[in-house]
């Protein structure tokens, strides 16, 4: 499914309670950073939502229409983070399709402020909330986000919660709530494969051409949390934050190591203070 111009779509820009997004979690979206009047990584948000869209069947427009209307919607901020949302567009009752190529399309925009270096360092818990395998969904940033809506109320009372290890049903690691996860163990790096769930992150293709830049090797399977915590270091990224280094896994502490530190200095954005951002 190719992007369409915005004379062969037919877009909604308002809330309509037909819509099949609130009905039935029936599209996708993106989350960007804003820095200092540009998106970094736009190009790579808006190739993952047209993968994304033709995975799902839905009508995207084209990358230069939805580049001026996100710069239209936070135009006078230099700084923010923008949540764009695409759904299959307005339904009548039940599960039968609405007219193809009327898709809706929404943009938010939420302040920007910058984690200081000193506060970088996540303390973390392996959720008992499990991730369903599903490989009709799996790598796409949909709007189905019930399981991890369950693990952000489990971590809330757990004394580690900055952020938390998603395990899927069968027990091996994937992911955090909004980050994806690495660690270190035995002269490689290791991430969790997204082929039965989980979300293909921005930051963390950044993190595995990084890694191949630099000649560090990479494991990419379905690892237990035992596993995990053999690791000399380990951390979370996310293309609003970038690499976090993860200082404890419940109750067990870990070093930021080298090869955290290096991905650090390559790959984190270095924000000028943006006064329009609330303290």
């Amino acid at each position: 499914m190719q992007s369409k111009s915005m004379s062969d779509l037919a877009i909604n820009s308002s809330l309509d309670w037909q819509e099949r997004g609130l009905h039935y979690g029936d599209g996708l979206f993106e989350t960007l950073l804003k820095l200092n009047g540009e998106i970094p990584l736009w190009e790579d948000h808006y190739r993952r939502l047209k993968k994304g869209c033709e995975r799902l069947h839905i009508s995207l427009a084209d990358e230069k229409w939805l580049a001026q209307k996100v710069a239209q919607e936070t135009k006078g901020q230099e700084s923010a983070i923008i949540k764009i949302i695409v759904t299959r567009g307005r339904g009548g009752r039940g599960l039968l399709l609405p007219a193809p190529d009327q898709p809706s399309i929404f943009v938010l925009k939420y302040p920007y402020r910058a984690i200081k270096q000193e506060n970088l360092a996540l303390d973390v818990s392996i959720c008992q909330t499990r991730l369903p395998i599903n490989r009709n969904l799996a790598g796409i940033k949909h709007l189905n986000r019930l399981d991890y809506v369950l693990a952000a109320i489990e971590i809330e009372g757990l004394e580690n919660r900055d952020e938390a290890i998603l395990c899927d049903t069968d027990g091996f690691i994937v992911e955090g709530i909004v980050s994806n996860l690495f660690f270190y163990l035995h002269e490689a790096m290791y991430t969790p494969t997204l082929e039965f769930c989980g979300v293909e992150g921005i930051m963390r293709q950044r993190v595995l051409n990084q890694l191949q830049h630099a000649s560090i090797a990479v494991e990419e399977g379905r690892f237990t949390p035992q596993l995990l915590l053999q690791s000399s270091e380990c951390f979370m990224c996310n293309s609003v934050h970038g690499v976090r280094p993860i200082h404890a896994i419940n109750q067990q502490k870990f070093v930021t190591g080298p090869v955290t530190q290096m991905l650090m200095s390559e790959l984190n954005p270095a924000a000028r203070p943006d006064p329009g951002s609330v303290n």
